[in-house]
């Protein structure tokens, strides 16, 4: 696995737990009248990680596969002077 790939990954892992924080804590605070910070337990905490490991995942591949797709259409086009 390459640099790059593992950057992207890694930069999805964080944002994307933070985003799911956020969303996880919007829908327990909603009929709240004070906002509570928290973090999800147990099974819970679990599903919503290997979400976002499978989606970083993802990402990082469909980068990869987009990059060398348009390295590899790089070398075709010729050049003309």
């Amino acid at each position: 696995m390459n640099k790059k790939v593992l950057i992207i990954t890694g930069a999805g892992l964080a944002i994307g737990f933070a985003e799911a924080l956020i969303y996880y804590n919007l829908g327990k605070n909603e009929q709240q009248e004070k906002f509570k910070f928290q973090i999800p337990r147990g099974a819970e905490l679990l599903k919503t990680t290997g979400i976002i490991i499978a989606t970083s995942l993802a990402t990082a591949a469909l980068s990869n596969i987009i990059e060398n797709a348009m390295q590899d259409k790089e070398q075709l086009i010729p050049v003309t002077a």
